[in-house]
């Protein structure tokens, strides 16, 4: 069990052993985000989406720029960070669009600029995330039970 301050050096104490524990002003490194555990769950168990449309899922979570500003890459510059064919990163993309897992947020030509649901993962304020739900529907994942206990977003 963690202790207490000590003095104004601000040295966090294990209680129980006495050890100096590090302080760390924020335990993350760089940017993060918030997630619907939920709804990622229903999404990796799911059937209906194939490891690799499960794999960009948890890609876009950790790539989606804040507030609701797509990610500016083309399919082409996702294959090459992904590993896959642009044409593989287009299709998956088009799939998790249909089921509102992706979000369209620009346009250039016919390529689209995709970003993740604020339903599954956001950057930002709880009060900017919920705006942000607001201009959108939910996510349509196969299996996710919309009968859980009520969110925030729900009713």
């Amino acid at each position: 069990m963690c202790g207490g301050l000590l003095g104004a050096a601000r040295r966090l104490v294990d209680a129980d052993t006495g050890e100096v524990v590090p302080y760390v002003p924020y335990a993350f490194s760089g940017r993060h985000t918030q997630v619907d555990k939920a709804r990622v769950e229903a999404i990796t168990v799911s059937t209906a989406f194939t490891p690799s449309q499960k794999f960009l899922v948890l890609w876009w979570i950790g790539v989606s720029p804040e507030g609701l500003e797509p990610l500016r890459a083309t399919g082409a510059d996702i294959a090459k960070r992904v590993g896959m064919s642009a044409d593989a990163v287009g299709k998956i993309n088009r799939k998790l669009a249909k089921h509102r897992i992706l979000i369209v947020r620009g346009r250039i030509g016919n390529y689209n600029f995709y970003r993740i649901s604020p339903y599954i993962s956001f950057h930002g304020t709880g009060a900017e995330q919920r705006e942000a739900v607001k201009t959108c529907n939910p996510p349509d994942i196969p299996g996710f039970d919309d009968n859980t206990p009520a969110r925030w977003e729900a009713q």
